[in-house]
């Protein structure tokens, strides 16, 4: 008689006698406790792994399922195929390893359709999963899965395969899964393919002892590389220690950058290679920064090695750049070593930093007294810097600093938080290639900044005072910010700090009304004004040469016309009609009426020695000021 899958029942496939037992109908097919198999699966887990065990199980359930399928259609007239398909859930409920119905069933057994969905109630291999371990990160019912792909694969003569999307071994509430033909799964199953593969398990196990040997390897170079470093740490050595160490245990070559590319220490010796290494060369071409905490891999065109970038990061801002140069599979074993070396040399410029800071800390009472109190005892102040490793008998330069802020909240926390960090940044840029015998000194205050650099400092840059200065104003790089700078002259002498502090200062003020682009003043640039600097403000001045001049200046607006111009040139020509009108290309005749012109509005009369040196320091203020365009 034919019978449907849900008429299947025990009775149709064992038969019981008391001699020997019960017996599935000679399908060779036999009963196991569910203890036991919870207890082979502990065994697998224990001695394979979890990844090992469930390829096993997968495995065996899809054999299991194949096998049930072709025993179930020899001994079983069905009604149809469909039936017989549907039997092996039946068989998953008779067998006591779970109950399974679908919540989706879309089979068609002559076309090859087949798209189900559903759930195992009770399933027996979660339950004895968690009876020795804790919830998993993934599906656990493994023999469900293999055996359900086995069967219907069986049944429909196609590679079916099922996937368990929920599973009360991970924590959810129920197990579910999808079954679908291969060709349906795409490559969302190519993963699962490959846990059905065929491979003899000593095969497997040596693949397993060789995985666990450069396991070993591995282990052993990171915990030497971490000792080492370490070590060194603690000895307080370097960058370029920390680069050898890191070269000498990955055999390659190492380059370690600031955060403006320049380079801070190296391994290895590669005609060429810093330039490829350097990540001043990942941005010319065109290619994205590195960012904060993540790790670059670069490849070169033509070249047998590869690079790996990691950046050096305190509090969240990069300082730093480590590139590692080799021939080395850049997995992630090798970038987490490189990461290490970035957070020890994170480590190290960190307390550099702090020790500066606690130096400068230190020096700021020292520093205001030398720079702002004019009743200081030379000699003392001399002594005490001495001690610390400072010669203020070698010449000097002071630079006055101010910062201001176009948008600045009034707030005075919010204040103090943004002068604190732009104050930060300025150090940085001071403290770069530093030298350690003529290493500037800083005097920080809320929003000013005083410091004293060393003539042989500039020199060993080879670069101008004030290029230094310009250099400080490209690197700050924001345009909401108005930074002037004021740069004194050389110190000849200990008394000369205080002065030139002042003249310093005096220049900043000269800075911020003057209409010139560049906001770097050095006081060797005021000449004669710098007399007037110490005794009256920029302002002042600037309304002294206004109230001389201001009837030339409104005509000029007025008519558009350069009289202006025309009375600086021939104050510089040494008040001649005929040098200055060569000087502007005008005619006699033109240059003639032009100073009479002047003379008029000004109601004064130039060949007087008075007029014309009043006139003269009216038209020398208004220069500096960039009042007079030339």
């Amino acid at each position: 008689m034919n019978i449907k899958a849900s008429d299947l029942h025990l009775d149709k496939l064992i038969s019981i006698s008391e001699g020997s037992g019960m017996k599935l109908k000679e399908l060779q097919l036999t009963l196991s406790s569910a203890e036991g198999w919870g207890l082979l699966r502990k065994d697998l887990i224990t001695a394979l792994g979890v990844q090992r065990a469930k390829r096993f199980l997968l495995r065996y359930g899809y054999h299991c399922g194949a096998h049930e399928a072709r025993l179930l259609k020899k001994t079983i007239d069905w009604k149809d195929d469909l039936e017989w398909l549907i039997g092996g859930t039946k068989m998953h409920q008779l067998t006591g390893r779970t109950f399974s119905y679908p919540d989706k069933f879309q089979v068609d057994m002559e076309i090859g359709l087949f798209d189900v969905s559903g759930y195992w109630i009770d399933s027996y291999e979660a339950k004895q999963y968690l009876q020795y371990f804790s919830k998993h990160n993934e599906p656990v019912c493994y023999y469900l899965v293999g055996y359900a792909s086995g069967y219907t694969s069986e049944c429909l003569g196609k590679r079916i395969v099922f996937k368990e999307i929920k599973c009360k071994g991970k924590g959810d509430e129920h197990c579910s899964y999808i079954g679908k033909t291969v060709e349906e799964w795409g490559e969302e199953i190519s993963e699962e393919l490959l846990y059905y593969e065929d491979e003899d398990m000593s095969g497997e196990l040596d693949q397993m002892y060789r995985r666990v040997e450069q396991q070993k390897e591995k282990f052993e170079l990171g915990y030497s590389l971490s000792r080492n470093l370490t070590q060194a740490m603690l000895q307080g050595k370097g960058l370029q220690d920390f680069a050898e160490i890191l070269g000498e245990s990955l055999h390659g070559q190492i380059l370690i950058e600031n955060q403006h590319f320049e380079p801070l220490a190296k391994f290895g010796n590669h005609p060429g290679m810093d330039d490829y290494m350097s990540v001043r060369h990942v941005l010319e071409e065109g290619n994205k920064i590195l960012e904060v905490n993540t790790t670059v891999e670069r490849d070169l065109k033509d070249k047998t090695f590869k690079l790996l970038t990691t950046p050096i990061i305190i509090r969240n801002q990069i300082f730093g750049f480590i590139t590692l140069a080799s021939n080395l599979k850049n997995d992630n074993f090798y970038k987490d070593l490189l990461e290490r070396v970035a957070t020890v040399a994170a480590l190290h410029m960190q307390n550099e930093r702090v020790a500066i800071e606690t130096e400068q800390r230190m020096n700021g009472e020292l520093l205001e007294q030398l720079l702002n109190n004019k009743e200081m005892d030379t000699g003392e102040i001399y002594n005490r810097f001495s001690y610390l490793g400072y010669n203020l008998m070698e010449p000097h330069y002071i630079i006055h600093i101010e910062i201001n802020d176009r948008i600045m909240n009034e707030k005075i926390s919010v204040k103090y938080d943004f002068y604190f960090k732009i104050r930060n940044r300025l150090t940085n840029l001071f403290y770069q290639n530093q030298h350690k015998s003529s290493s500037p000194l800083l005097l920080t205050k809320l929003n000013t900044v005083q410091a004293i650099i060393s003539k042989e400092y500039i020199e060993s840059e080879r670069i101008t005072i004030k290029d230094f200065g310009e250099q400080l104003l490209r690197r700050m790089g924001n345009k909401e910010l108005q930074i002037y700078i004021g740069i004194s002259n050389e110190t000849q002498h200990l008394s000369d700090y205080s002065k030139n502090a002042e003249e310093a200062k005096k220049a900043v003020e000269l800075a911020k009304v003057r209409t010139s682009n560049s906001r770097v003043i050095l006081t060797s640039e005021l000449g004669h004004l710098s007399l007037f600097l110490n005794a009256r403000a920029p302002e002042e001045l600037e309304k002294f040469a206004n109230e001389k001049l201001i009837s030339i200046i409104e005509y000029d607006k007025k008519k558009n016309s350069e009289l202006l111009l025309t009375l600086f040139y021939y104050s510089q020509n040494e008040f001649n009609l005929h040098k200055t009108a060569r000087k502007m290309s005008i005619s006699i005749s033109g240059m003639r009426y032009r100073i009479q012109k002047i003379q008029d509005l000004l109601y004064m009369d130039l060949s007087n020695s008075n007029c014309r040196f009043e006139i003269q320091l009216s038209l020398q203020i208004l220069l500096m000021l960039g009042k007079i365009k030339m």
